[in-house]
């Protein structure tokens, strides 16, 4: 098991947490209390946490098949990537 460091930036902030036993990835959340995209509009949404990538590995966002596909919400590039 990886062990990945991960601090509170926020007080509003929340671990990410694994939904399932068999999930692939850890949910992230906002720190933001509420949060309104008008169509088409694209904003920053904090985390307010700050993860140790370890060298050799790649931390990715990914939009949830769910809410993207429900709500229309995803990455603005479609994937973020964060180097170690």
């Amino acid at each position: 098991m990886l062990d990945l460091k991960i601090k509170k930036l926020n007080e509003n902030a929340t671990i990410p947490t694994y939904g399932s036993t068999c999930a692939a990835g850890a949910d992230l959340y906002s720190c933001e209390e509420e949060i309104t995209f008008l169509p088409g509009e694209t904003k920053l949404v904090h985390t307010g946490v700050a993860m140790q990538i370890p060298n050799g590995y790649v931390g990715l966002i990914y939009a949830r098949s769910g809410i993207a596909t429900k709500r229309g919400l995803a990455p603005a590039n479609k994937v973020g990537v964060i180097d170690s």
